[in-house]
């Protein structure tokens, strides 16, 4: 795990290295190498300081290349600076953040559309099926006060909800005081 920790500060040196020298592919491919390398080790601060730089370094590297790509960045580099200590991270994260709200908001690209969700896939169905509800001859919405179902209990029916005997540690009263 800590080898793959300073792998990926290995690509996270390199990309910074290559972005300098005017390497904006070069960099974007060693920022990725970094990424794989921080989402495959188990959470702690470390790793989410560095992601938070990755992520952070790819938001400026990309803003004119790919916006909508570096908003998502700017938007996980900056999650990941506030879940860290860091003052140094933290505060490029906000500065960066604070920049880009000043600035007006992206158009979408032409024919842009959200990714659809199974959810709203099937509430889409059902709108064109009249309602989420459908009235069936005979079935739903016809039970009245004595009618049974599945899961109904009766009166007698009724169990402490405490597990045994219905009280805290399964002791009665009387052995609470002492008794057997």
């Amino acid at each position: 795990m800590r080898e793959l920790l300073y792998n990926a500060a290995k690509h996270f040196k390199r990309g910074k290295a290559l972005s300098e020298r005017g390497d904006a592919r070069g960099a974007m491919v060693a920022f990725e190498e970094a990424l794989k390398d921080l989402h495959a080790v188990k959470p702690q601060r470390m790793r989410d300081v560095l992601l938070a730089q990755v992520y952070l370094s790819r938001y400026v590297l990309g803003q004119d290349s790919d916006p909508l790509q570096a908003d998502s960045d700017l938007r996980l580099g900056y999650s990941y600076a506030r879940t860290t200590a860091e003052p140094t991270v933290r505060h490029l994260a906000e500065t960066l953040w604070e920049e880009r709200r000043r600035r007006p908001p992206l158009p979408l690209p032409r024919g842009w559309r959200p990714p659809r969700t199974p959810h709203a896939a099937g509430a889409e169905r059902r709108d064109q099926q009249g309602g989420a509800r459908q009235e069936r001859g005979g079935q739903g919405g016809t039970r009245q006060a004595g009618d049974k179902q599945a899961g109904d209990r009766q009166g007698g029916d009724r169990q402490g909800g405490r597990g045994r005997g219905g009280r805290r540690g399964g002791r009665t009263q009387g052995e609470r005081r002492g008794g057997q």
